[in-house]
């Protein structure tokens, strides 16, 4: 079976995923010639690239970088993870590494005022139990403006389970947040990966 890794390095044509990186949660002031100048910093680069929406040009979030060598683009993850670009935390990962991204005990957090921030999910949602990935707070845009959502991952299915359990439908910097496991829109609800809902979710926002 083709694995997701596989499938993006197909559709984007990567050609190799060891020495390819994923950085997600991109603010839109992000182009390639940012990205290049940044990433370069830490080995010579193969290419860069930054899917973006045919009609409207605005990218969805997200962007591959090939670097080099494997040794490169471990670095680059040692060095520059977690790295903060306009204000926004950007997640850097091995685009190899698909069991990187198994939702796991991960939570999808909806409906989160706009001036929250990481360190506020992160200090709130760690009284539940070890939060072993940076919360990724991004946005999507709908034909009713702009929604803001974060994505946090437990170490345990009790932790997660506990914060779904105390924070589900409360207040949370002045809105009503919905809190569940994260799970693919399919009916059977199967467990998907970050980076395979952020890829789909963004293509039909942006083409909606």
């Amino acid at each position: 079976m083709v694995g997701l890794a596989d499938q993006i390095a197909n559709q984007y044509q990567i050609k190799n995923l060891n020495t390819s990186l994923l950085a997600t949660n991109l603010d839109l002031k992000v182009n390639e010639e940012i990205l290049w100048e940044l990433f370069l910093q830490t080995g010579p680069l193969r290419s860069i690239f930054l899917p973006r929406d045919p009609l409207s040009d605005r990218h969805f979030g997200y962007a591959f970088i090939e670097y080099e060598t494997e040794l490169d683009a471990n670095y680059t993850i040692k060095i520059l993870s977690p790295l903060r670009l306009f204000n926004k935390l950007i997640s850097i990962n091995k685009l190899s590494h698909e069991g990187s991204y198994s939702t796991g005990a991960c939570l999808y957090i909806g409906n989160i005022n706009k001036n929250t921030d990481e360190k506020l999910i992160y200090s709130t949602f760690s009284s539940f139990g070890n939060i072993v990935k940076a919360p990724i707070l991004s946005k999507t845009f709908t034909n009713k403006g702009v929604k803001y959502y974060a994505l946090i991952t437990y170490d345990s299915y009790d932790s997660a389970d506990a914060a779904i359990y105390n924070m589900n439908g409360q207040m949370f910097n002045g809105n009503v947040i919905t809190v569940d496991y994260f799970y693919s829109a399919s009916s059977t609800r199967i467990k998907t990966s970050v980076v395979e809902r952020m890829i789909n979710e963004n293509r039909k926002l942006f083409h909606h």
